[in-house]
């Protein structure tokens, strides 16, 4: 959260700086337009609060022993709506509803995935839980 809050304090100029390499490698592929800036925004976006929704499962899987998928959607969603509020005081930034959409979208990403790896680590460890008792 410190992270995103941090990169959110960046004024437009800082932001489009950092993402240059990026943009730079994606405009060699797709050419030199506005879509090719959407999408390495807007991947930013997703990718954020899809990272912060994963921490917030495995925080809760630690803590209970059980996914809470819901709160971890629940929680990511209302700090997206934080970080768009807070994009509004800074300069050249702005709130969109847009993007709280887009963050929410990464924060079920997330939990997909974390979903899936919890998924296989259960499968795998029952396999091997079958294995060691075969062996005894």
């Amino acid at each position: 959260m410190g992270i995103i809050f941090w990169l959110s304090s960046r004024t437009s100029v800082e932001s489009s700086a950092q993402s240059g390499a990026i943009l730079k490698w994606l405009t060699d592929i797709l050419g030199n337009n506005n879509f090719t800036d959407f999408i390495v925004r807007k991947s930013a976006h997703c990718l954020e609060f899809a990272g912060l929704c994963f921490l917030f499962n495995l925080a809760f899987w630690q803590t209970n022993k059980t996914p809470m998928p819901i709160w971890s959607v629940i929680f990511t969603s209302l700090y997206a709506a934080t970080d768009e509020i807070h994009q509004k005081f800074v300069a050249g930034r702005s709130c969109e509803l847009r993007d709280w959409a887009i963050d929410s979208g990464g924060a079920i990403l997330g939990t997909i995935c974390f979903i899936i790896i919890l998924t296989i680590i259960r499968h795998i460890s029952k396999r091997k839980n079958s294995i060691d008792r075969n062996n005894n």
